[in-house]
């Protein structure tokens, strides 16, 4: 499978016949529909699961073509793990994003194991949309959970666009950094662990927010802003936010740091949390 890179590349979807799979395929065609684009439906598992895994694929591609007769759908089938399998197309095809079901696996196995959508967030050089939650509200708002660091920039361009091919408002959710106390966002954690990372006078941070979104405010002008303070930990002000929102957008770094190793990531966070779908975008080196 080799990608047209004169047109913007495919949704790449998982797919394993949950219903939670299910609700990301619909999810995914409807943004594929929006766009204008293709979408893949991508399975993986062993030759035993193969025969059946088709089947169900053909009837998930049945059902929409009878839905969306314009979509082009297509399927891929491997033999390898979920992370690698969509991570794979997603490059080969030059995706435009990944979307994948929510996994239900405790917390134990969670900090352990990790899960696929940690995974693939951690790994895509793309937006990866986790779909979770109820049906979210048709004009319910895109919550940015922003900061006015390079690893929010790309999440907010995310925002924008999203909310403008759809109509709809984005809230830009800031929360002023804070002590964190471990077991408030890791239960794993043997003791009580403070966030050392300093916080920024309000003032200096809504600055640095408002100066983020201007280009962004200036591409999409007829996308309206609201801005949010957050109060609490970042990964539960988000959380609540997200109760009655279309979609959740965060930016991920891939520069570690000690807060993030002590208190996981805040995106990591909403993706086991959240009640509406989240958005995950990488933010890309510069250069």
């Amino acid at each position: 499978m080799s990608a047209d890179r004169t047109r913007p590349g495919p949704v790449v979807t998982g797919f394993d016949g949950s219903p939670e799979a299910g609700r990301a395929v619909r999810w995914a065609a409807a943004e594929a529909k929006a766009r204008g684009l293709g979408l893949v439906l991508a399975h993986a598992g062993g030759a035993a699961e193969a025969e059946s895994a088709q089947r169900q694929l053909a009837s998930t591609v049945d059902a929409l073509g009878r839905s969306d007769p314009g979509l082009d759908v297509r399927t891929v089938v491997r033999d390898d793990a979920p992370e690698q399998v969509l991570t794979a197309v997603a490059e080969e095809t030059d995706a435009t994003m990944i979307v994948l079901g929510e996994s239900h696996t405790g917390i134990f196995a969670r900090a352990v194991l990790g899960s696929t959508e940690s995974g693939v967030t951690k790994t895509a050089g793309r937006p990866v949309v986790v779909v979770r939650g109820e049906e979210p509200p048709p004009d319910g708002p895109v919550i940015l959970g922003t900061d006015g660091s390079e690893q929010s920039a790309q999440a907010a361009g995310f925002a924008f666009d999203f909310a403008a091919r759809h109509g709809l408002t984005v809230h830009a959710v800031h929360v002023a950094r804070m002590p964190i106390w471990g077991p408030a966002s890791e239960p794993l954690l043997g003791g009580p662990v403070l966030d050392p990372a300093p916080g920024l006078p309000q003032e200096v941070a809504d600055e640095l927010v408002a100066r983020q979104l201007k280009p962004w405010q200036e591409r999409y002008p007829d996308v309206a802003v609201e801005m949010v303070h957050g109060i609490g930990p970042a990964a539960q002000a988000l959380t609540v936010q997200s109760s009655e929102a279309a979609l959740l957008v965060l930016g991920r770094s891939d520069h570690g740091d000690l807060r993030r190793l002590l208190l996981g990531s805040i995106s990591d966070d909403a993706l086991h949390h959240a009640h509406c779908p989240v958005a995950v975008v990488r933010a890309q080196p510069v250069g």
